[in-house]
C-alpha cells in the first residue's frame, strides 16, 4: 500500500513539473504560436502564416488579409463578368471608371513596359485567348493571320489612362487586358498591409507562388523553396526572406503541347509562347514589382533579363531553356 501511495505521490509530482514546464514554456518571450490558413482564390491558391503571441489578433487579421484579397479579385479578375478589368475590356474606346486600386496597377503595368520596351505588355490578352483558349480547343496551330490580327490588338501604350479623373479606355478598337502577370502580386501587398494595420510584425502571404515575407519566423529568416520547373518533387534552391517578396514565372504552370511546349506567357514582339527561360525568380521589396519583373525578364531572355536586373540592382535567377542556371549580380 505504500509503495502504491509513493508511486501516485510521484506520479502527481512528475505531472507538476511537465504542466509547469508547458506552461513556463508557452508564456516564454522566444514561444511565438503560428496560425495558418489557406483559401482557394483569384484562381489559385492563397496561404497566410502568421506567427503572433495574441491568436485572436492573429486570427481576426487573418480575416481582414483574406477579404481583402477577394476585393481585388472582384476589381481585376478577367473572367468576373462584374470586375472593373472585365468592364473595361467591353467598353473598349469608351472610358470606364475605375477604383483607385486599378489606377495603381494600370500605371505599374505602364511603367514596366515601358522598363522592358514592351516585353511585359498587359494588352496581349487578345493573343492569350488566341494561343491558350482556341488553339488548345481546336488542336491546331494558329494561321499566320489569326497570329497577325491578334497582334494588331496589342500594345500598351493604346491603353489610355486618366489618372486624375480615375479612368481609362483603349484607342483602338478591339482590345482588351489581361492582369495575371501583376495582379496577385498586388493582392499579396494589399494583404500584408492589411496585416500590418492590424499589429502584426512577422507572416508570410502566399498567393499562387507569388510571396511576401513581413518580419522574420521566429527569429530566422522566411525559407521558400524554389521548384524544378521539369520536376515539381524537386527544389533547385532554398530562398530565406525577410522583409522581403518574391514572384516566379515559368512555363510549366498554365501549359500543353502541340508540336511544343505552348504556354501562357506570351511575347508580345513575335506572337508565341517565349521560348527562352524555363523560369525567372525576382526578389524585390514589394510583390507587384517582383510579379511584373519576373514576367518581363521571361519574355526578355536570359541576356536581356540579366542585363535588366543588373541594372536595377535586383536578386534574380533565370532557369534558360537549355537549362543554365544565370543569376544576377545581386543574386549572387
Amino acid at each position: 500500500m505504500k509503495n502504491l501511495i509513493a508511486e501516485l505521490i510521484l506520479i502527481s509530482l512528475l505531472t507538476a513539473v511537465v504542466l509547469l514546464g508547458i506552461h513556463e514554456y508557452s508564456s516564454s518571450p522566444s514561444y511565438t504560436p503560428v496560425v495558418e490558413r489557406t483559401e482557394q482564390v483569384m484562381g489559385t491558391y492563397a496561404s497566410i502564416t502568421i506567427c503572433d503571441r495574441n491568436t485572436t489578433r492573429a486570427n481576426l487579421a487573418l480575416d481582414a488579409a483574406f477579404e481583402e484579397i477577394k476585393r481585388i479579385d472582384t476589381l481585376m479578375s478577367l473572367y468576373n463578368e462584374s470586375s472593373e478589368v472585365a468592364a473595361l475590356n467591353r467598353n473598349g474606346m469608351n472610358w470606364t471608371p475605375l477604383s483607385s486600386d486599378t489606377i495603381y496597377v494600370l500605371t505599374k503595368a505602364g511603367y514596366y513596359s515601358r522598363l522592358s520596351n514592351g516585353s511585359f505588355d498587359i494588352t496581349c490578352n487578345p493573343l492569350v485567348q488566341l494561343w491558350m483558349v482556341k488553339v488548345r480547343e481546336e488542336h491546331r496551330m494558329p494561321t499566320p493571320d489569326e497570329i497577325k490580327e491578334a497582334s494588331e490588338l496589342v500594345g500598351y501604350e493604346h491603353l489610355i489612362i486618366n489618372e486624375e479623373l480615375s479612368r481609362a479606355r483603349f484607342d483602338k478598337e478591339g482590345m482588351s487586358i489581361t492582369l495575371g502577370g501583376i495582379a496577385k502580386g498586388y493582392a499579396v501587398d494589399r494583404a500584408c498591409e492589411i496585416l500590418l494595420e492590424a499589429g502584426i510584425k512577422h507572416a508570410l502571404v502566399n498567393i499562387g507562388g507569388d510571396m511576401r515575407a513581413v518580419g522574420d519566423k521566429n527569429g530566422a529568416p522566411w525559407e521558400v523553396a524554389l521548384q524544378n520547373p521539369r520536376n515539381k518533387a524537386e527544389f533547385i534552391l532554398l530562398l530565406e526572406l525577410e522583409n522581403e517578396s518574391v514572384a516566379t514565372s515559368g512555363d510549366y504552370e498554365r501549359y500543353f503541347f502541340l508540336k511544343d511546349r505552348i504556354h501562357h506567357i506570351i511575347n508580345p514582339k513575335t506572337g508565341h509562347s517565349a521560348d527562352e527561360c524555363m523560369s525567372v525568380t525576382v526578389i524585390t521589396p514589394r510583390c507587384i514589382d517582383a510579379d511584373a519583373l519576373a514576367t518581363a525578364v521571361f519574355v526578355l531572355g536570359p541576356e536581356e533579363g540579366k542585363a535588366l536586373l543588373d541594372e536595377r540592382g535586383l536578386k534574380g535567377l533565370i532557369i534558360a531553356s537549355d537549362k543554365r542556371l544565370i543569376k544576377s549580380e545581386a543574386f549572387r
